[in-house]
């Protein structure tokens, strides 16, 4: 093994920009181990990636199966410079419309997961003292919109761990990235989007009818997956890469329009904000 190769553990490399992501990183030399769900997809992963790979089962609700993985891993190629929280799903509906357990498997997927992980990668990285955690994010963890909110919950939730957990780590040489993306035209409307099981009419007739928007907009994303895999390979190069990275106009607008909004909020209500000092 080249000194310089990076090992990168990707969750979710069956599609979509996890599938784009080990093919980037294959391409620059590097080390992928990636998570899949099922045989089938193992094989594929092995029959695309037959050297300097390894494909691993792990299921982000099984959290209990997470310290193996990550042991498996660490026997194989030694260390771990690079994890990659990929995998997930989206559960769209109005908040009314959700069940407490698809809102809770929605969370342990997107959140309680992903922490799990990084949680068992970290001690490897402290003791090296070098490694990158990159979160795949989304432009829904900055603004939250109507039908998204479930979704966002989540995303949200990883976003403040981020951001406390870069500045906790940074004292060992870990740098962390919040990859954040707007529609990406990959499967996700299609295969990663699951709606809540109660559809209530008022919501539709008075909101919008969100399956029929996600079936509008499948297919028909403007962000280029495989372009953003090979920024995020790049970024793992720097020194000092971004906290942030937001991909997409979309992505762009949505922060264009929450800074606007706080503006706004900080003119009309600094002074009751302060009113209230002793």
């Amino acid at each position: 093994m080249r000194t310089e190769q990076k090992v990168w553990l990707v969750t979710g490399v069956s599609g979509g920009l996890g599938k784009e992501l080990a093919k980037k990183i294959h391409e620059s030399g590097d080390i992928i181990i990636g998570t899949v769900r099922n045989e089938e997809d193992k094989k594929r992963f092995e029959l695309d990636f037959p050297e300097r790979s390894k494909a691993v089962f792990l299921d982000l609700a099984d959290t209990a199966a997470m310290s193996a993985v990550v042991a498996e891993s660490l026997k194989a190629f030694g260390k771990i410079d690079v994890l990659v929280n990929n995998a997930g799903y989206g559960l769209f509906g109005f908040v009314e419309e959700a069940t407490e357990a698809e809102l809770r498997h929605q969370i342990d997927i997107s959140f309680i997961g992903v922490w799990k992980l990084i949680k068992e990668v970290l001690p490897s990285m402290r003791k090296r003292g070098k490694g990158h955690i990159i979160q795949i994010s989304s432009r829904v963890g900055i603004a939250a919109g109507t039908g998204g909110g479930l979704y966002a919950a989540g995303k949200f939730a990883l976003e403040g761990m981020s951001e406390a957990l870069a500045q906790e780590v940074a004292p060992f040489g870990i740098k962390v990235t919040l990859a954040e993306p707007g529609p990406l035209r990959t499967d996700f409307f299609g295969r990663s989007v699951v709606f809540t099981a109660e559809e209530i009419p008022e919501y539709k007739s008075a909101v919008a009818d969100i399956r029929e928007r996600s079936r509008k907009v499948n297919g028909t994303q403007g962000g280029d997956p495989a372009k953003v895999a090979a920024v995020i390979v790049e970024i793992s190069k720097l020194e000092n890469p971004p906290l942030r990275l937001p991909f997409t106009q979309a992505t762009i607008d949505s922060l264009e329009q929450k800074i606007s909004s706080f503006q706004q909020i900080i003119a009309d209500w600094k002074e009751v904000a302060v009113s209230v000092a002793y």
